[in-house]
């Protein structure tokens, strides 16, 4: 019911690093806290889910609440380079393919990236291939004999097109250079290279070499390396040797920040044709990350009139890694008449495991470890200190069972005949004795 919201003590508990929500001022809206950028959060995964809790007190009750965040089309298609250059043999015949560089959009669905459109010009049309891993690659049909003699450039422009309404679109330039015949082109070994590298390999390490052979002779047949088309932030990561096709690891790779990098690399021949291949690069994940726990006390001091399984913490574990080596489990060092009941995904409650007694212990310090189970296994640990708060459990106890006095018969009124005196066990109030 909202009109007991206020008096249960309605609180959010998020597993994020960043609180995207928030409750309002009703104390009974979940309202957004700030700015969600779905690309930021969750890039090409979909659905892009945020979790959180909702917990109420009088009595416990955690509610598990999942947000899904919708892609709005605010990312225009982009190209890695603005100019294009491509050299083309004047002997190619019609119908060659020169693959173009692949736009780029974060934005996913129909907002995506669509469809690709080129001016019209007679020697040359469009195609769009859509590759295995399910990308789509533009390439220029040549569609008529080429004459360098009779013109030397063509230019073009190559636009990328969203599904988005309204569609918003991005471009680039090409550069056709018509140069002399060189009738044998490089050929790679493979259509796509594939590597799996662990995060944590040195930089300098060498992650695969791709190689291309030419049937010609001499200059035609020295083949330069490049990468045509690779994203910024994996430009800075890998370096690619132009004469041994060598691809090294220049920068820290990151699981968790990317699990996969692809890229186009060129063949040329001294000659100016050129081949292309795909290159893959799968990241695996180590065990770099140790887990962290996040705690929010419901019950702190604990009653010692407690029953057992009442909640006194919620914790929340969370661990970056993946698969075994971001699998947590929690557990609670030492005997204390607490334990830990899983209520979620690496969510648990700390709830009383056994009577308590003031009178006995007066407060517990527990700590509660969490860890993973990567080889080796990582853990981080929290400490709480959890007071008992008294009730009013202990009578008050005299020191004699009891007590006797000899009293003369001439004794002054007012003169003291005897003490007597009790003690109480339980603190403040509770403990004070009167007669």
């Amino acid at each position: 019911s909202l009109t007991d919201l206020h008096a249960r003590k309605l609180r959010i508990v998020s597993g994020e690093e960043k609180q995207f929500f928030t409750l309002g001022e009703d104390n009974a809206s979940l309202r957004v806290n700030e700015r969600i950028d779905r690309e930021g959060i969750c890039g090409a995964v979909s659905p892009c889910v945020l979790s959180l809790e909702a917990v109420v007190e009088n009595p416990f009750s955690i509610f598990h609440v999942i947000v899904t965040i919708q892609d709005i089309n605010d990312n225009a298609p982009q190209f890695d380079r603005e100019f294009v250059a491509i050299e083309i043999v004047e002997s190619t015949p019609p119908g060659a393919r020169f693959p173009l560089g692949s736009g780029r959009d974060p934005d996913i669905g129909t907002n995506s990236l669509k469809n690709y459109e080129l001016t019209p010009n007679p020697f040359f049309s469009l195609v769009v291939r859509e590759s295995p891993d399910g990308t789509k690659q533009p390439e220029l049909v040549l569609e008529k004999t080429l004459d360098r003699e009779e013109q030397r450039y063509h230019h073009l422009i190559l636009t990328a097109v969203d599904g988005g309404d309204p569609a918003l679109s991005g471009s680039a330039q090409i550069k056709i250079s018509v140069i002399d015949a060189n009738d044998n082109p490089p050929i790679f070994t493979k259509e796509i290279y594939e590597v799996r590298l662990l995060e944590n390999v040195p930089e300098g390490s060498l992650a695969l070499q791709v190689k291309a052979t030419d049937d010609d002779e001499g200059t035609n047949a020295e083949i330069t390396y490049s990468f045509s088309d690779i994203a910024n932030s994996a430009r800075h990561l890998f370096t690619l040797d132009s004469r041994t096709g060598d691809i090294k690891v220049t920068g820290p790779l990151d699981y968790e920040e990317v699990k996969h990098y692809e890229a186009t690399v060129e063949g040329k021949d001294g000659g100016g044709l050129s081949t292309h291949t795909k290159v893959h690069i799968h990241i695996l994940d180590v065990n770099d990350n140790a887990p962290t726990l996040s705690l929010l006390p419901i019950l702190n001091p604990v009653p010692e009139d407690s029953v057992p399984s009442t909640v006194v913490g919620v914790i929340h574990a969370r661990d970056r890694d993946s698969g075994d080596n971001g699998d947590v489990s929690c557990n609670i060092d030492g005997d204390t008449p607490f334990r830990l009941e899983p209520s979620s995904e690496n969510t648990y409650k700390l709830l009383t495991a056994s009577d308590l007694d003031r009178e006995k212990v007066s407060a517990y310090n527990i700590t509660i470890t969490a860890r993973d189970r990567g080889l080796p296994a990582l853990s981080s640990n929290v400490a709480l200190v959890l007071e008992v708060s008294d009730v009013n459990d202990n009578a008050p106890v005299f020191e004699e069972a009891a007590y006797s006095a000899y009293v003369a018969e001439n004794n002054a009124a007012g003169a003291l005949v005897l003490r007597v005196r009790a003690r109480d066990a339980d603190a403040g109030g509770n403990g004070r004795v009167s007669y």
